[in-house]
């Protein structure tokens, strides 16, 4: 089974927020909008002991709530249906529970487990009395269930459980509390050995999860993976025979001169005591089996074959790798054993790594969720575009805060909503051709940017980059603010309605491009090619302006509105027009370095940065709205 669905209620940011989970999960979004909080959130439910939790851990204003996460699993195989009974009978694929926190701090466990309504009385009856009238009522007043006579409590518990087990389409939904080892991974609860969830956080020493105890990710691929039955029966017996054997070595050397202590002791005795006695005699010895403990050690190539050296000696980056190493190893001997189901959730997966490691570790966990077998799911929450690939974007969950309230919100897309939103703008045809050439080449940095800017062409982008570096360099990227270029008018729709989707901040630029015709003929085009153009310009234009809600033009003015802005033609014409300064620059530039800055956008930016004169309005205005597009409380546009 797998988790298919967790709701959170009052945990710290978390105050009220569902989430879907796909076989692989990334959560994104700005630092301290609980993207962790969502991986803590699933290690208590799964792995908390009693007392981990806090009021404190209660969302803000919220401490006379109850903390509650609830978790659904889909995908139950037979062996989870037998495991689980009760709360997973033949004909239903999924299994909810929950764990909460309670306001005077005890912690509860409930299921949904399927049971026959009728029932419920002979389930809640707290005497053995009262369950055997209540039973006893039930056969009498419906004899078509077919009850057996039932004498003991035992007895009638089994007839009802027999029973549900052969009528499962009459069954309920019936909240059931738990017992507190439900969740008792290393003590024989009920989950044990059919989901196992496991966190790597920022913090974890590989150090420690290189440990061999119950607990680490070593000693859970040992218990995995080593069968130590064999070898414990013949330490026992090894045990067993020292045992004997010193028990016989303290008789030879002992006895003797114990015995006549004794009897030195017993004639003393006998003088102030009547009939009591001593004896001293050689104590039993305790030669307990010893467990075989396992160690891990690091060696190097480039040192003799017998130096090693500790976890904790190497680096920050080799300990990670260590850790993603043996979690690969974890999962497969799950996959390989029968064990069920593991969960790897990894706080920040790119810590530590060089970034070509980064990305095998990201090929290795898309490895993981997809692989052959069906018993990994593998979630983790990152600030690297490497651990997203943007074209699987309806696996990414982006957290952020939302509201006055500020409290976090988790939004996703799906391929049906965008398509959704874009239908009558763009042709189903095109849709399916365009979608992942769109996202892989453009759209892994929108994804983690807090507001976007989109642009048809790089040109663009590093022409308003450059405005904000006449104030400071790197203004509008240190104000979170991405200018991602699409590579064109056509793409701007499927950019803008993926990026809404996932509920990230977004304001688009588009060049009205009325003189096409002038560079057309300036570069010798056919009146038909000029004319092709023309149209296409208009029809894309006027296609643009409709999906924002604004008048439909062939060939706009100036014009903003509250998420779209359209220069009448490219850039470079408003620039070369209203910035004489600008112009000048890029000539200087392009003669001083030899290159075209049509071919080389670099050379724009230097341009924008270096050109004597004031920046157009116009162009200052749409990056204050850019700015000042955010859903965020209390973001105001830069002026």
């Amino acid at each position: 089974m797998k988790i298919s669905n967790i709701h959170i209620r009052n945990f710290r940011t978390l105050y009220d927020v569902s989430v879907e989970f796909e076989n692989l999960t990334s959560f994104i979004g700005p630092n301290g909008a609980g993207k962790s909080t969502v991986l803590l959130a699933l290690d208590w439910f799964f792995n908390g002991r009693p007392g981990t939790l806090s009021v404190a851990d209660s969302t803000h204003g919220h401490a006379a709530d109850p903390i509650e996460v609830e978790v659904s699993f889909s995908s139950l195989t037979a062996r989870d249906r037998d495991e689980l009974g009760k709360y997973a009978p033949i004909g239903t694929d999924t299994f909810t529970c929950w764990k909460r926190r309670n306001v005077d701090g005890s912690e509860s466990l409930s299921a949904n487990a399927k049971s026959f309504p009728p029932f419920a009385e002979v389930r809640s009856a707290r005497s053995a009395v009262d369950k055997k009238s209540a039973y006893a009522k039930i056969r009498a007043e419906r004899p078509d269930l077919d009850l057996p006579i039932a004498t003991t409590v035992q007895a009638i518990e089994s007839s009802m459980t027999v029973w549900e087990a052969a009528n499962a389409s009459l069954l309920e939904d019936s909240p059931e509390a738990l017992q507190t080892n439900f969740f008792g991974f290393n003590s024989g609860g009920k989950m044990s050995g059919l989901f196992d969830f496991v966190l790597v956080s920022a913090d974890l020493r590989a150090s420690e999860e290189a440990l061999d105890v119950k607990t680490s990710v070593i000693g859970r691929i040992l218990e995995r993976t080593v069968d130590r039955s064999a070898a414990d029966a013949e330490i026992e017996a090894i045990a067993n025979a020292s045992r004997t054997q010193q028990q016989q070595v303290f008789e030879e050397r002992f006895g003797p001169k114990l015995k006549q202590v004794s009897q030195d002791l017993n004639t003393a005795l006998g003088r102030l005591a009547m009939g009591k006695h001593v004896s001293l005699r050689p104590g039993l010895v305790e030669a307990k089996p010893v467990r075989m403990p396992f160690e891990v050690e690091i060696g190097r190539a480039e040192r003799p074959a017998g130096e090693k050296t500790q976890v904790e000696r190497e680096g920050h980056g080799f300990q990670r790798t260590l850790l993603v190493t043996a979690l690969q190893v974890l999962a497969a001997s799950g996959s390989a054993g029968n064990h069920g189901t593991i969960c790897l959730a990894i706080e920040e997966p790119e810590l530590y790594q060089h970034p070509i490691q980064a990305r095998a570790f990201a090929r290795v966990l898309r490895d993981l969720a997809e692989g052959d077998s069906a018993d990994m799911q593998v979630v983790f929450a990152t600030h690297s575009e490497v651990f997203v690939e943007a074209e699987r974007f309806s696996e990414v969950r982006r957290v952020d805060i939302h509201g006055s309230n500020e409290y976090t919100g988790i939004l996703s897309a799906s391929q049906t909503r965008v398509r959704r939103r874009v239908q009558g703008f763009v042709e189903d045809m095109r849709f399916d051709a365009q979608f992942a050439g769109l996202l892989t080449n453009t759209l892994s940095e929108a994804l983690f940017s807090e507001r976007v800017l989109l642009v048809e062409g790089s040109t663009d982008r590093e022409v308003l980059y450059g405005i904000g570096d006449r104030t400071t360099v790197g203004r509008y990227e240190a104000a979170g603010l991405s200018i991602v270029p699409v590579g064109g008018k056509g793409n701007l729709i499927f950019a803008h309605a993926i990026l809404s989707e996932l509920g990230i901040p977004v304001f688009t630029l588009f060049d009205g491009d009325v003189g096409s015709e002038a560079r057309g003929r300036s570069k010798s085009l056919s009146e038909k090619q000029i004319s092709s153009t023309r149209a296409n310009n208009a029809t894309q234009n006027r296609n643009v302006l409709a999906y924002f809600g604004m008048t439909e033009q062939d060939f706009p003015e100036f014009e903003i509105g509250s998420e779209v802005a359209v220069l009448p033609d490219r850039i470079e014409s408003t620039l070369e027009e209203l910035w004489p300064g600008w112009d000048a620059k890029k000539t200087d530039l392009e003669m001083a370095t030899g290159l075209e800055a049509a071919k080389n956008s670099r050379l724009y930016r230097l341009a924008t940065q270096q050109a004597a004169g004031p920046v157009p309005d116009q162009l200052l205005e749409i990056l204050d709205h850019a700015l000042g597009v955010c859903h965020r409380s209390g973001c105001e546009g830069v002026k």
